[in-house]
């Protein structure tokens, strides 16, 4: 692990330096690439392929910078690996690859960031990560008025039709652009956006995570025509939040603005934290007056999702006590209400899938990230902070898919970038 500490460069250094500096394409491509890599039907693969590259390039360059929560995360990758002794059979192993490669990705893209200071600046990661943002929104706007469309991807028609009949697999190479259902006695369809993503609450989960990165930018850039483009952007989004009718969505994502209009106003961004919390409030009313909030509680009068998922819940812990450090290794089917446990809430997926030791070091990393990384004091900082703590909110109700993943990790990124600058200084 690099040393915290101020050491004078030589001139000579400069041409070392820029020659071991990682470069900043591997994130760009990841982000900026994103509404292609969405349409070429790879997002599952892609992620995992760039953090390839990017071990690669880190190990060429010989030191990497690990912060004290990342050891958490490195922890449950090899803790993850034991757990694979407690799959069924075989034919689990494939979805078992799948889900360690998407954890090992994450560690890899968390301390890429961290370690790419040099070339890769917070501007060029936010202007990626705004272009996630952006797509999120314009899909999940266009998917209204085309729901019942289905991409048809490059690597969908490659794949062959024993791999793409999978339900699962379908969803993700042929993706849909909304789910739609029609719960008995509803007397119209439910039209939820999900693109660019498989299922409406994934929707639901990246729009928790990048909207404090867009209300963040929106407080850094100058250009005015800029300002105005991500202000449409967030009144526009409304349409789509509103139409994935998630409940636990709008739950996070007022967390994370509360926490961040209260830490500004404590801060002394009186103004910002005053504009803010007049911002919250129209929202709330536009909510409860407008009619939204029971547009959006409409639908669990015909489809008692609390009711299942509280079932489910406790399903899954009493399976998860019957091995409880090991856990089961990957999500399996409860034939008594139709789900897998292990699903439904990134807790239960590590809990069920990994044991007790599993969760508690998937905690520590989000908690532990959360609490080392308190210390930011500018406006943009504590609009980003703001992600982690909304995401120690939803995991318990949502799971997240590998895109999400690597959003929370890159933003985490940028605020050990921040706490180890003050460590040097």
């Amino acid at each position: 692990m690099t040393q915290l500490h101020n050491r004078p460069a030589l001139p000579a250094d400069s041409a070392t330096t820029s020659q071991r500096s990682l470069p900043a394409w591997p994130i760009l491509i990841l982000f900026h690439g994103f509404p292609i890599i969405w349409a070429m039907g790879a997002l599952q693969f892609a992620p995992f392929a760039l953090a390839v590259i990017m071990a690669a390039l880190m190990v060429l360059r010989g030191r990497v910078m690990v912060p004290l929560p990342a050891w958490f995360l490195a922890a449950l990758v090899v803790w993850a690996l034991a757990c694979a002794t407690q799959l069924p059979d075989a034919g689990a192993l494939v979805g078992f690859a799948l889900r360690w490669g998407n954890l090992l990705a994450a560690l890899i893209i968390l301390l890429y960031v961290v370690n790419a200071r040099d070339r890769l600046g917070q501007h060029a990661i936010m202007a990626g990560l705004m272009t996630v943002w952006a797509t999120v929104v314009l899909m999940g706007a266009l998917a209204l008025f085309i729901p019942d469309v289905r991409l048809n991807t490059p690597v969908g028609m490659l794949l062959p039709g024993s791999l793409t009949s999978n339900e699962l697999v379908k969803d993700l190479v042929f993706p849909p652009m909304a789910e739609v259902q029609l719960p008995w006695g509803a007397p119209e369809p439910y039209i939820r956006p999900s693109a660019p993503f498989p299922y409406a609450n994934s929707w639901g989960v990246a729009y928790v995570m990048l909207t404090p990165v867009a209300l963040a930018t929106l407080l850094t850039v100058r250009t005015w025509w800029v300002k105005l483009l991500i202000s449409a952007g967030l009144v526009l989004s409304l349409v789509p939040a509103v139409g994935t009718s998630n409940r636990g969505m709008f739950l996070g994502l007022g967390i994370a603005l509360v926490y961040a209009v209260f830490r500004l106003a404590l801060s002394g961004y009186w103004k910002v934290g005053l504009a803010g919390l007049l911002a919250l409030t129209g929202a709330a009313m536009w909510l409860i007056l407008g009619g939204v909030a029971e547009q959006i509680l409409g639908r669990q009068e015909y489809s008692d999702s609390t009711g299942g998922r509280l079932n489910l819940y406790r399903q899954t812990w009493e399976a998860s006590l019957e091995s409880p450090l090991l856990g089961h290794g990957a999500p399996r089917m409860e034939e008594s209400v139709g789900v897998y446990m292990g699903t439904q809430g990134y807790l239960w997926f590590f809990l069920f899938s990994y044991g007790l030791v599993g969760l508690i070091l998937v905690v520590g990393f989000l908690w532990g990230s959360t609490w080392w990384t308190r210390g930011v004091k500018s406006p943009a900082s504590i609009m980003l902070h703001s992600v982690p703590l909304a995401a120690s909110a939803i995991f318990v109700v949502y799971s997240f898919d590998i895109m999400q993943t690597c959003i929370l990790v890159t933003v985490l990124g940028l605020l050990m970038r921040e706490r180890i600058a003050k460590a040097r200084s």
